[in-house]
């Protein structure tokens, strides 16, 4: 990294459908040339147009690492261990050696609900958090758990990344989650239920937007429906507040924003199944779709500068801002 300046990191979130990318300045949080665009079903189309976006970014400006995400499984070496129903083709290959030799830099590749809860950790909603655990909310869920920052654990199944899979009711029929199973957090909290809710009570939703809408309509399906997902919702976090114990809980996804209704009276229904005298603060994120390029950056330039074999060391909780 080049002492004179602030680090830069070409940051790359790889989704099933996009790619967002961007070139993040270390330290400052300055991003550059953010953009949003499709992704490919496959390993080769979909790095290809990785490839696209970073030599995009890097022209006019230098860069000194880059760093990728995706919604895997990734060992420490950027080897992708597993990826359900996305990317076919990219189960084996070490991405993070791809990218070194590509664009000729330091490279890291992590899971990409670590790199979103790095950057809320550090940058949004849970910054100044000693512990926090940031889910995300969309076709599946996405789990980090984090201190002082940093992710509590490295590598293909390091920072708290399967709360999905936790069990919260039976397992004897309805939705499933990634791995086939029912009753997880995952089967019963993933953004399609919001739907499946309503319509069980009775609404017309063909989706999250429109649950919404009708919500705030007062309609009363919907108003039964949501509190219905709110439920499995509560239960979901009071389990993750249980396992983890953070002061915070930060929800991102399509479906948290700040006057998401499943929000509505969220934090108290959760506060009221745990521990006495235990409360956990329930949050919206606040980065959107940079959080995850904040994170990389972070994340790449720790890597960077971290000597082996002390992976392992968080740094210091980020001061709370004002």
């Amino acid at each position: 990294m080049t002492a004179a300046r602030p680090a830069r990191v070409l940051a790359l979130d790889l989704g099933g459908t996009r790619l967002k990318s961007a070139v993040v300045e270390v330290g400052t949080g300055i991003v550059t040339g953010f953009a949003i665009t499709d992704s490919a079903p496959d390993a080769d189309a979909a790095l290809a147009k990785v490839a696209a976006a970073g030599d995009r970014l890097r022209a006019g400006q230098p860069v000194d690492a880059v760093g990728l995400c995706l919604p895997g499984l990734v060992a420490e070496d950027g080897r992708v261990v597993a990826l359900p129903g996305k990317l076919a083709g990219i189960v084996g290959r070490n991405v993070a050696a791809w990218l070194r030799e590509r664009f000729g830099l330091a490279a890291t590749v992590v899971n990409d609900a670590v790199a979103f809860g790095v950057g809320e950790a550090r940058d949004g909603a849970a910054r100044g958090h000693a512990r926090a655990v940031v889910v995300t909310i969309g076709t599946g869920i996405g789990c980090c758990v984090l201190t002082g920052g940093a992710p509590i654990t490295t590598g293909a199944l390091g920072g708290g990344i399967l709360g999905g899979q936790i069990p919260i009711a039976p397992a004897t029929g309805g939705p499933v989650d990634t791995n086939g199973r029912h009753g997880t957090i995952e089967a019963l909290c993933a953004a399609a239920r919001i739907v499946d809710q309503v319509r069980a009570a009775g609404g017309g939703a063909a989706s999250v937007p429109e649950a919404y809408a009708a919500w705030h309509a007062g309609a009363a399906a919907a108003r039964a429906g949501i509190a219905a997902y709110r439920c499995d919702l509560a239960r979901a976090l009071v389990a993750l507040a249980h396992a983890h114990t953070p002061s915070v809980i930060v929800l991102g996804g399509g479906p948290a924003t700040p006057e998401a209704p499943i929000l509505v009276g969220l934090e108290a229904e959760v506060n009221t199944a745990l521990w006495p005298g235990y409360a956990v603060t329930v949050r919206p994120a606040r980065l959107g779709d940079r959080a995850a390029l904040l994170g990389l950056a972070h994340l790449t330039a720790a890597a960077a500068r971290t000597p082996p074999g002390t992976e392992h060391e968080a740094p210091s909780p980020a001061p709370p801002r004002s």
